[in-house]
Protein backbone atom coordinates (compact mmCIF):
# COMPACT_ATOMS: atom_id res chain seq x y z
CA UNK A 1 0.00 0.00 0.00
CA UNK A 2 2.89 2.10 0.83
CA UNK A 3 4.07 2.12 -2.42
CA UNK A 4 1.17 2.22 -4.51
CA UNK A 5 0.63 5.91 -1.99
CA UNK A 6 3.83 6.65 -3.69
CA UNK A 7 3.55 5.96 -6.85
CA UNK A 8 -0.10 7.91 -6.60
CA UNK A 9 1.92 11.37 -5.40
CA UNK A 10 4.80 11.25 -7.86
CA UNK A 11 2.18 11.33 -10.99
CA UNK A 12 -0.15 13.73 -9.04
CA UNK A 13 2.81 16.08 -8.64
CA UNK A 14 3.10 15.20 -12.45
CA UNK A 15 0.04 16.87 -13.99
CA UNK A 16 -0.37 19.24 -11.37
CA UNK A 17 3.01 20.82 -13.12
CA UNK A 18 1.15 20.93 -16.50
CA UNK A 19 -1.05 23.90 -15.42
CA UNK A 20 -3.76 25.21 -17.87
CA UNK A 21 -2.48 23.51 -20.80
CA UNK A 22 -3.46 20.22 -19.49
CA UNK A 23 -6.72 19.15 -21.61
CA UNK A 24 -6.61 22.41 -23.67
CA UNK A 25 -7.53 21.61 -26.71
CA UNK A 26 -5.65 23.01 -29.94
CA UNK A 27 -4.37 21.79 -32.90
CA UNK A 28 -2.61 18.57 -32.62
CA UNK A 29 1.43 18.65 -32.25
CA UNK A 30 3.47 16.24 -34.48
CA UNK A 31 3.02 12.69 -33.34
CA UNK A 32 4.91 11.26 -30.20
CA UNK A 33 5.53 7.50 -31.50
CA UNK A 34 6.21 4.95 -29.03
CA UNK A 35 8.70 2.28 -29.15
CA UNK A 36 7.03 -1.17 -29.87
CA UNK A 37 8.28 -2.33 -26.29
CA UNK A 38 6.82 0.70 -24.75
CA UNK A 39 3.62 -0.12 -26.65
CA UNK A 40 3.82 -4.01 -25.48
CA UNK A 41 3.40 -2.88 -22.70
CA UNK A 42 -0.18 -2.00 -22.95
CA UNK A 43 -1.09 -5.35 -23.11
CA UNK A 44 -0.24 -6.18 -19.74
CA UNK A 45 -2.64 -2.96 -18.23
CA UNK A 46 -6.20 -4.05 -16.90
CA UNK A 47 -8.81 -2.05 -19.42
CA UNK A 48 -12.23 -1.49 -20.24
CA UNK A 49 -13.83 -2.39 -22.98
CA UNK A 50 -15.95 0.26 -24.38
CA UNK A 51 -17.38 0.83 -28.14
CA UNK A 52 -16.96 -1.78 -30.94
CA UNK A 53 -16.27 -5.23 -31.01
CA UNK A 54 -15.29 -8.20 -32.83
CA UNK A 55 -15.40 -7.57 -36.78
CA UNK A 56 -17.07 -4.42 -36.46
CA UNK A 57 -13.50 -2.83 -35.05
CA UNK A 58 -11.96 -0.56 -37.44
CA UNK A 59 -10.01 1.50 -35.20
CA UNK A 60 -8.66 0.93 -31.88
CA UNK A 61 -7.40 3.32 -29.05
CA UNK A 62 -5.65 3.38 -25.07
CA UNK A 63 -6.56 5.55 -22.67
CA UNK A 64 -5.25 5.99 -19.34
CA UNK A 65 -8.04 7.96 -17.41
CA UNK A 66 -9.28 9.14 -13.91
CA UNK A 67 -12.65 8.70 -12.68
CA UNK A 68 -13.04 12.48 -11.22
CA UNK A 69 -10.93 13.54 -14.29
CA UNK A 70 -13.06 16.45 -15.93
CA UNK A 71 -11.21 16.21 -19.69
CA UNK A 72 -11.17 12.29 -19.84
CA UNK A 73 -15.27 12.89 -19.38
CA UNK A 74 -14.85 15.32 -22.62
CA UNK A 75 -12.88 12.81 -23.97
CA UNK A 76 -15.64 10.06 -23.57
CA UNK A 77 -18.25 12.00 -24.28
CA UNK A 78 -16.16 13.30 -27.90
CA UNK A 79 -15.25 9.40 -28.67
CA UNK A 80 -18.97 8.28 -28.22
CA UNK A 81 -20.38 9.03 -31.89
CA UNK A 82 -17.16 7.50 -33.15
CA UNK A 83 -17.76 4.31 -31.45
CA UNK A 84 -20.92 3.92 -33.06
CA UNK A 85 -18.99 3.99 -36.50
CA UNK A 86 -16.43 1.35 -35.36
CA UNK A 87 -14.14 3.03 -32.64
CA UNK A 88 -13.06 0.71 -30.00
CA UNK A 89 -11.79 2.60 -27.03
CA UNK A 90 -9.72 0.69 -24.06
CA UNK A 91 -9.77 2.96 -21.40
CA UNK A 92 -7.23 2.38 -18.43
CA UNK A 93 -8.15 3.24 -15.23
CA UNK A 94 -6.08 4.97 -12.61
CA UNK A 95 -7.22 6.80 -9.54
CA UNK A 96 -5.14 9.85 -7.92
CA UNK A 97 -6.82 13.72 -8.72
CA UNK A 98 -9.15 12.79 -5.74
CA UNK A 99 -9.25 11.46 -2.25
CA UNK A 100 -12.13 9.66 -3.64
CA UNK A 101 -10.85 8.74 -7.54
CA UNK A 102 -8.97 5.39 -6.30
CA UNK A 103 -12.38 4.14 -4.91
CA UNK A 104 -13.71 4.74 -7.84
CA UNK A 105 -10.88 3.30 -10.15
CA UNK A 106 -11.83 0.37 -7.81
CA UNK A 107 -15.44 0.05 -8.16
CA UNK A 108 -14.85 0.38 -12.13
CA UNK A 109 -12.53 -2.22 -12.44
CA UNK A 110 -14.25 -4.79 -9.82
CA UNK A 111 -17.63 -4.13 -11.44
CA UNK A 112 -19.45 -7.48 -13.02
CA UNK A 113 -19.84 -5.27 -16.36
CA UNK A 114 -17.49 -2.34 -16.31
CA UNK A 115 -18.21 -0.63 -19.32
CA UNK A 116 -22.17 0.22 -18.18
CA UNK A 117 -20.46 1.74 -15.06
CA UNK A 118 -17.71 3.49 -16.70
CA UNK A 119 -20.85 5.03 -18.82
CA UNK A 120 -22.76 6.03 -15.82
CA UNK A 121 -19.98 7.88 -14.27
CA UNK A 122 -19.74 10.03 -17.01
CA UNK A 123 -23.45 10.40 -18.02
CA UNK A 124 -24.01 11.80 -14.17
CA UNK A 125 -20.55 13.51 -14.46
CA UNK A 126 -20.28 16.31 -12.80
CA UNK A 127 -18.68 19.38 -14.12
CA UNK A 128 -19.23 21.87 -11.39
CA UNK A 129 -17.12 19.50 -9.01
CA UNK A 130 -14.75 17.65 -11.58
CA UNK A 131 -16.49 14.68 -10.17
CA UNK A 132 -17.05 11.08 -11.33
CA UNK A 133 -20.90 10.18 -10.79
CA UNK A 134 -20.79 6.75 -9.42
CA UNK A 135 -19.96 6.05 -5.77
CA UNK A 136 -16.56 4.83 -4.73
CA UNK A 137 -15.75 1.20 -3.45
CA UNK A 138 -15.06 1.14 0.05
CA UNK A 139 -12.91 -0.86 1.12
CA UNK A 140 -10.81 -1.29 -1.99
CA UNK A 141 -10.14 -4.66 -2.56
CA UNK A 142 -6.84 -6.31 -3.62
CA UNK A 143 -7.61 -7.39 -6.40
CA UNK A 144 -8.52 -3.78 -7.83
CA UNK A 145 -5.53 -1.94 -6.04
CA UNK A 146 -3.37 -4.69 -7.81
CA UNK A 147 -4.26 -4.14 -10.56
CA UNK A 148 -4.59 -0.15 -10.45
CA UNK A 149 -0.95 -0.73 -9.00
CA UNK A 150 0.50 -1.90 -12.13
CA UNK A 151 -2.08 0.38 -15.02
CA UNK A 152 -0.03 3.41 -12.65
CA UNK A 153 3.06 1.67 -13.21
CA UNK A 154 2.83 1.54 -16.53
CA UNK A 155 1.87 4.96 -16.92
CA UNK A 156 4.94 5.72 -15.49
CA UNK A 157 7.10 3.58 -17.35
CA UNK A 158 5.87 5.02 -20.44
CA UNK A 159 6.67 8.08 -19.25
CA UNK A 160 3.57 9.87 -18.94
CA UNK A 161 2.42 12.93 -16.59
CA UNK A 162 -1.45 13.66 -17.69
CA UNK A 163 -4.83 12.27 -18.62
CA UNK A 164 -6.31 11.78 -20.35
CA UNK A 165 -3.43 10.22 -22.08
CA UNK A 166 -4.22 8.65 -25.57
CA UNK A 167 -2.66 6.11 -27.26
CA UNK A 168 -3.78 5.85 -31.09
CA UNK A 169 -2.53 4.19 -34.13
CA UNK A 170 -1.19 6.42 -37.10
CA UNK A 171 -2.04 6.23 -40.32
CA UNK A 172 1.56 4.57 -41.43
CA UNK A 173 0.46 1.73 -38.82
CA UNK A 174 3.14 2.64 -35.80
CA UNK A 175 1.29 3.81 -32.22
CA UNK A 176 1.73 7.18 -31.29
CA UNK A 177 0.51 9.14 -27.65
CA UNK A 178 -0.95 12.50 -27.04
CA UNK A 179 -1.75 13.72 -23.86
CA UNK A 180 -5.51 16.21 -22.87
CA UNK A 181 -8.54 16.73 -24.71
CA UNK A 182 -7.65 16.91 -28.56
CA UNK A 183 -9.59 18.96 -30.99
CA UNK A 184 -12.29 17.74 -32.54
CA UNK A 185 -11.03 18.51 -35.94
CA UNK A 186 -8.08 16.17 -35.31
CA UNK A 187 -10.17 13.08 -34.61
CA UNK A 188 -10.93 11.90 -37.94
CA UNK A 189 -7.04 11.22 -38.61
CA UNK A 190 -6.44 10.05 -35.22
CA UNK A 191 -9.23 7.73 -34.87
CA UNK A 192 -8.46 6.74 -38.79
CA UNK A 193 -12.25 6.85 -39.12
CA UNK A 194 -15.05 9.44 -40.43
CA UNK A 195 -15.76 12.78 -39.05
CA UNK A 196 -18.75 12.35 -37.08
CA UNK A 197 -21.14 14.83 -35.41
CA UNK A 198 -20.71 16.09 -32.32
CA UNK A 199 -22.67 17.50 -29.09
CA UNK A 200 -22.93 20.66 -28.80
CA UNK A 201 -21.70 20.84 -25.61
CA UNK A 202 -18.11 20.13 -26.34
CA UNK A 203 -18.04 23.23 -29.42
CA UNK A 204 -15.30 25.06 -27.61
CA UNK A 205 -12.38 22.31 -28.30
CA UNK A 206 -13.20 22.68 -32.28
Amino acid sequence: MKGFKAAITTTLLCISTLGPTLGHAADQPAPAYLTASAAAKLENASTIIEGATGDKVKSTIYVFMDPNCIFCHYAWEAFQPYEAVGLQVQWIPMGFLKPDSLGKAAALVDAKDSAALLRENEVKFVESTESGGIQPANPVSFTAQSKLTKNIHIFQDMGFDGTPTIIYKTADGRWADTSGMPSLKSLPAMLNLPEQTESASLARFR
